[in-house]
């Protein structure tokens, strides 16, 4: 065999190699499903809440249990009796447990102290049939499978059908009406896309999702319906029939999950929702996982926040426009909050942080509260000496220091006063107690300034594609000053930001001859 041939048949055989590769399984390394719980008669449902502790419905036996992951109080426990038959189950971003009451015929809200609210019971004024299944989007809108099982007599609705409730829970609109027996729905994180399966139908089938909660462009995306559904973080949808069935994004089936009890539906909860749990039949399983639960990316839209993308060779950064000195970054998948404030917005509906930058120790900057409510296990804090004298378990960064935190470059840049004293000439923020900050996304650097004014160290600056330059009279900068410090370091994109009174299209005039500077006017509260 000459050189060349042989060249090409070693190739083959790496490349045949490398292809027949296996994927690796979504379920941990070693583990194996286990009971947990059984003696029920029919569970369905099951729902992780924000501590990863599952409800989950006994429909026969009119319940809806918990099963509790608190070491003081672990196991076993009924949450709700008389549950109106509940069947799917799932929480929204106040904690309340939503419920799908099949037999009530009707969805309803159970806040933590058990308070029942009727979301919705009846559609063109007449009852539904047998609520099955939901899943609440990014918006706070409520998608519902409305099937008949059993005796069929007193059905009202002229078939089985999916609906769609309003976020602001004034509207209920029919969004499929094609199937045979719609149970199992479940959506993607980012709002975008709909599962639905036609147990009837033996399908299952993927929407996109329109602007209006309204569904389009129907596909098939696996060739079996499904009870119940969830989905991980890697995008594959997990389908319940004998056994439960894990296909990935493109509708190829990749792996499937044996069960004792015939599976009924599925969640992720637990520790950082690495467990899948499954109600099969009598009984109550899980299994450890690889993969997590495919969590949304809370929005903060609700509070008419203004928000960017800006693309990046690293994927897009979001950034959320809060209030006075307080903003919101969104980047492959952590959020970065800057001088979180309560007085700019309810931090309880904000998602937590994985990073905190503090600028300076002011009450208007640093509210230990909301850093409270912030904080999740490993978040990192990076702050001024000043603010870490007032809150504990932070990174400390002086002027001129750079650091890699979460893989992403940091740099602390001096800010500080120049002209702007309190009486007695004391500068409203000294000389080496500031951090303003690089941080940079991608290939994009970001520069928030802090409270300063155009110091010789900001004019220094170098290859900034967005600033934040603070306009906040007589605390921070003049317009005039804001436009000397942009016209020397010349970033790509500026938005003044807290900038109190002090009208910002003022900052649009006095740039509107440097070409190269992009003004960007964004509501601030």
């Amino acid at each position: 065999m000459n050189r060349k041939w042989y060249a090409l048949v070693v190739l083959f055989v790496v490349v045949v190699a490398g292809s027949s590769v296996e994927a690796a399984s979504v379920v941990a390394p070693g583990a194996k499903v286990e009971k947990l719980a059984g003696g029920f008669r029919f569970t369905e449902g099951p729902a992780a809440d924000a501590k990863g502790n599952i409800f989950f419905s006994d429909i026969p036996n009119n319940r809806i249990h918990k099963w509790s992951l608190n070491p003081g109080a672990p196991g076993l426990s009924t949450f709700r009796e008389n549950s109106g038959g509940s069947n799917g189950l799932f929480f929204d971003k106040k904690g309340n447990l939503l419920a799908c009451e099949g037999g009530g015929r009707r969805l309803v809200s159970i806040d933590p102290q058990g308070n029942v609210t009727v979301l919705a019971d009846k559609y063109q004024n007449k009852r539904f049939n047998s609520l099955n299944d939901l899943w609440i989007d990014p918006k706070g809108g409520i998608y519902f499978t409305d099937p008949r099982y059993g005796n069929r007599d007193d059905m009202t609705q002229d078939g089985e059908h999916v609906y769609y409730l309003s976020p602001d829970r004034k509207k209920i609109i029919r969004v499929i009406n094609d199937m045979v027996r719609p149970n199992g729905v479940i959506g993607t994180p980012d709002g975008k896309l709909l599962y639905v399966a036609d147990h009837g139908g033996k399908k299952t089938f993927a929407y996109k999702i329109n602007s209006n909660g309204t569904l389009s462009n129907k596909k098939l995306f696996a060739p079996e319906g499904s009870d119940g559904m969830t989905i991980d973080n890697e995008g594959n949808i997990y389908l319940t029939t004998r056994v439960v069935a894990v296909y990935n994004k493109n509708g190829e089936k990749i792996e499937t999950i044996k069960v004792p009890e015939g599976p009924a539906n599925v969640s992720f909860g637990g520790p950082g929702k690495r467990t899948l749990f499954i109600t099969a039949r009598t009984s109550l399983y899980s299994v450890r996982m690889r993969v997590k639960a495919a969590e949304q990316e809370q929005t903060v839209t609700e509070q008419g926040f203004e928000q960017d993308i800006i693309k990046t060779s690293a994927g897009n950064l979001k950034i959320i426009f809060i209030g006075h000195g307080t903003l919101m970054f969104v980047f492959k998948g952590k959020v970065i909050h800057v001088d979180p404030v309560s007085r700019v917005a309810d931090y309880t509906d904000m998602p937590k942080a994985d990073l905190i930058l503090l600028t300076h120790e002011h009450g208007d900057h640093l509210d230990t509260k909301v850093i409270n409510i912030l904080r999740k296990k490993g978040t990192q804090l990076i702050l001024t000496k000043a603010c870490a004298s007032k809150i504990s378990g932070g990174l400390v960064m002086q002027n001129g220091d750079v650091m890699i935190i979460q893989g992403l470059k940091i740099e602390a840049v001096p800010a500080y006063n120049i002209v702007h004293m309190r009486s007695g000439r004391t500068p409203y923020h000294p000389k080496g107690q500031g951090n303003g900050y690089v941080i940079t996304f991608g290939d994009k650097r970001v520069y928030v300034a802090a409270d300063t004014e155009n110091t010789p160290e900001m004019k220094r600056l170098k290859n900034i594609d967005i600033a934040f330059l603070p306009m906040n009279l007589p605390y921070t900068m003049t317009p005039q000053m804001v436009a000397d410090a942009a016209k020397a370091f010349e970033p790509k994109i500026l938005y003044p930001y807290h900038y109190g009174q002090t009208d910002p299209n003022m900052l649009v005039n006095l740039l509107k001859r440097s070409k190269g500077i992009e003004v960007r006017i964004r509501r601030m509260r």
